[in-house]
């Protein structure tokens, strides 16, 4: 895939390598883009951190935020192709040279503290698949920027089980992946909407993950009229949504007829009768 634009101050020697590489898709965003960085440059041990930020989309407010808050190892990359960040993380990731990687939308952010807890750590997680707890906060979106509305501190510690084969439970922010576990892996780009739900099972079925008990991310919604959210889009929720959760059952096969059983009862739901052997 090509690209308008990309900068970066120096490939990294062996001897300084990051620890994670942290993975932003970013479009037209520059106010919550800049929370984003600013929430990550806030840490504690910033240096150990390659934030690489995809733009699919030529922004030039977009390019002053990159070149206001990235630092020296960092990586900004303006591409061409298709919208969407399916593409643009599978770029970030032909170019991640942490042990680690991470994922953070461009309307969410770190909390403060996160990367220091995280590294204390360090010494017991090895090359283990890991994922964190995290805070939802319901905000509007006026052209003046974010307003909070309210927040929910989330304790994930018994969210991830075989029903992750039925729906997703743990927002892609939350994961600290071994970048040995991602290889060859990458996001479906044909989808409309859940590539990151299609991700995480591919992930799962080598290595399960464990929970550590630190807060990572604030993860924003938005429910009313200022979203611009793609995953409240038309196209994210009518049948586009169906046939996407059919394609994600159809390549992860369910681990026991009790998750097949809980898939059919799903569909169901909203008026789709498929038989029970195909899910």
């Amino acid at each position: 895939m090509s690209t308008e634009f990309a900068s970066k101050s120096h490939a990294p020697t062996e001897m300084s390598l990051p620890v994670i590489t942290l993975i932003i898709p970013t479009h037209l965003r520059k106010v919550l883009l800049r929370r984003a960085i600013e929430s990550i440059n806030a840490q504690a041990h910033r240096e150990k951190i390659e934030l690489i930020v995809v733009s699919d989309v030529q922004d030039s407010e977009t390019d002053k935020v990159c070149s206001d808050l990235l630092s020296g190892q960092d990586i900004y990359i303006r591409r061409n192709g298709i919208a969407g960040p399916a593409a643009s993380r599978n770029l970030a990731l032909k170019l991640a040279s942490g042990q680690f990687v991470m994922f953070l939308d461009d309307d969410d952010a770190w909390h403060v503290g996160f990367l220091e807890a995280l590294f204390n750590k360090m010494p017991s997680i090895q090359n283990s698949l890991c994922y964190f707890n995290c805070t939802v906060i319901k905000e509007s979106r006026p052209i003046t920027g974010p307003v909070k509305l309210n927040a929910v501190d989330l304790d994930l510690s018994q969210t991830l089980n075989n029903n992750i084969y039925i729906k997703n439970q743990v927002h892609m922010s939350c994961f600290l992946f071994s970048r040995h576990l991602l290889a060859g892996l990458e996001f479906d780009t044909t989808m409309r909407g859940y590539e990151d739900w299609d991700f995480t099972l591919a992930v799962l079925k080598r290595q399960w993950a464990l929970h550590l008990p630190l807060s990572c991310s604030f993860v924003h919604e938005v429910d009313d009229a200022t979203t611009d959210r793609r995953g409240s889009s038309p196209g994210a929720n009518d049948s586009n949504a169906i046939l996407d959760y059919l394609y994600v059952y159809r390549r992860h096969a369910s681990p026991s007829v009790e998750i097949q059983m809980k898939r059919k009862l799903l569909l169901d739901s909203v008026g789709l009768n498929i038989q029970l052997e195909l899910l």
